[in-house]
């Protein structure tokens, strides 16, 4: 079960990271444009990728300020946490350097325009579908 990074527009693949089988996720971070505050996005993939956690402090500028259907805002410390089920087809990332986009994986953060300069779509590859973290 891993992690496929592939350039979206040329489809030339850039890295293969090993996935949890049990719950194959990843973390996406980055700093939010406007705030300078950081910004965690949670993806499942069920195979597809899915939306299921967002964290950050702040409000405003394009961040949630109230739940939709079937999701919840909670205060998580100084800031908050969004729990949702959205799926994101295909999940692309633009890995702008401003920004600091980076997967956060076990080894330490991989800082995503240390890749490429182009968007970066994410898949997954030989994970058992149905899988449900969260």
């Amino acid at each position: 079960c891993e992690l496929v990074l592939t350039e979206h527009r040329s489809g030339r693949e850039l890295r293969r990271l090993s996935l949890d089988p049990a719950q194959p996720s990843v973390t996406v971070a980055f700093e939010h444009s406007v705030l300078g505050t950081t910004v965690l996005d949670t993806y499942a993939f069920r195979p597809q990728a899915v939306l299921v956690e967002e964290r950050f402090d702040g409000t405003g500028y394009g961040l949630p300020h109230a739940a939709g259907a079937g999701e919840r805002l909670v205060r998580d410390g100084a800031g908050w946490r969004i729990e949702l089920q959205r799926p994101v087809q295909p999940l692309v990332v633009r890995p702008l350097p401003t920004q600091n986009m980076r997967l956060l994986l076990g080894a330490g953060p991989l800082r995503l325009a240390e890749l490429s300069t182009q968007a970066i779509e994410f898949r997954s590859q030989g994970c058992a579908a149905g899988t449900s973290p969260r």
